[in-house]
């Protein structure tokens, strides 16, 4: 009976169900506890007078089957507060890590927005550009300005969700500093649906992915090379995929997500989504990286747990 909360859990979408199968569950312990009172006494009977039969008033019995059901709901009740209880420990827990994974993740985002490396090469891009081309030396500044800005705010409010619409413009801001910065060494191909931009995602689940495909596939590579990011609808869940044509996985490490962005990512979205939702990274066909994540669509909220 300590099982029934696992195999009969509570869910506000199926209250009559639940109702349906507890009212079953009870009268079948109810005459189950009647049929052993019966089964007992007559047995008794049988080995005191020799004759196989009930020798109390049947009303005894259906008190009996009523007590029975009484006690049935006392354990079924104290099994449900302990198992609720049990469930609030566990989502506090999950909140607590998914909160310190968010911090840590925020910060790693914020270490390579704010990387000496990466504001020297866009301020020299921009400052190269001033004289030659002073409209888009502006606009670099301004995208980096919308880079860091869409970085603290998230460290600031502390969000745990934002539209993909928000992540996807978060991700061409720091897409075009980088194509200032390589210029015809990096190739995009950039292309999201329409539907997915309300969709809600953790806030830097994106960015992760295209900076590991440009460190490692773009920057090392005299000629460069391409990425393509994707945004779609799978069914019921939004998939993300960045894809580069790098020297691809190395032999030694079949997962290349040792890198601490996409431990943080795979770590967020295992808390966030309980496990529905995923992080793949395979050889892409002629060679390098597919990275692909694939979150379930939920409008109303990330995870209760988060």
């Amino acid at each position: 009976m300590l099982q029934v909360p696992r195999r009969v859990p509570w869910r506000d979408e199926r209250r009559t169900a639940f109702f349906a199968a507890q009212l079953g569950l009870m009268t079948a312990y109810a005459v189950a506890a009647m049929g052993g009172v019966i089964a007992s006494w007559t047995l008794d009977s049988f080995l005191a007078t020799g004759r196989a039969e009930f020798p109390a008033p049947l009303i005894i019995a259906a008190w009996q089957a009523v007590i029975g059901g009484l006690i049935y709901l006392a354990i079924a009740g104290a099994a449900y507060a302990w198992h609720s209880a049990q469930q609030a420990r566990e989502e506090t827990a999950r909140a607590a890590q998914a909160e310190a994974l968010r911090a840590r993740a925020e910060l790693a985002a914020l270490r390579s927005q704010l990387n000496p490396h990466f504001l020297l090469n866009t301020l020299h891009a921009a400052l190269g550009l001033v004289r030659r081309d002073p409209a888009l030396a502006e606009r670099a500044l301004e995208r980096l300005g919308e880079v860091l800005h869409y970085g603290l705010r998230m460290h600031r409010e502390s969000l745990d969700q934002v539209t993909f619409a928000e992540e996807w413009a978060f991700v061409r801001s720091y897409l075009e500093i980088e194509s200032l910065r390589l210029e015809e060494r990096l190739q995009l191909r950039l292309e999201a649906d329409p539907e997915t931009l309300p969709d809600l995602v953790p806030p830097f689940v994106l960015q992760p992915l295209v900076e590991n495909a440009i460190l490692h596939a773009v920057a090392p590579r005299k000629a460069g090379g391409r990425v393509a990011i994707t945004a779609r609808r799978r069914g019921d869940h939004l998939q993300l995929e960045v894809c580069d044509d790098g020297p691809g996985m190395p032999a030694a490490s079949p997962s290349p997500g040792a890198g601490l962005g996409l431990r943080l990512l795979r770590e967020r979205l295992a808390l966030l989504y309980a496990g529905n939702a995923s992080l793949s990274l395979q050889p892409a066909e002629g060679g390098g990286v597919r990275a692909t994540i694939e979150l379930p669509l939920d409008r109303e909220a990330v995870s209760e747990s988060a």
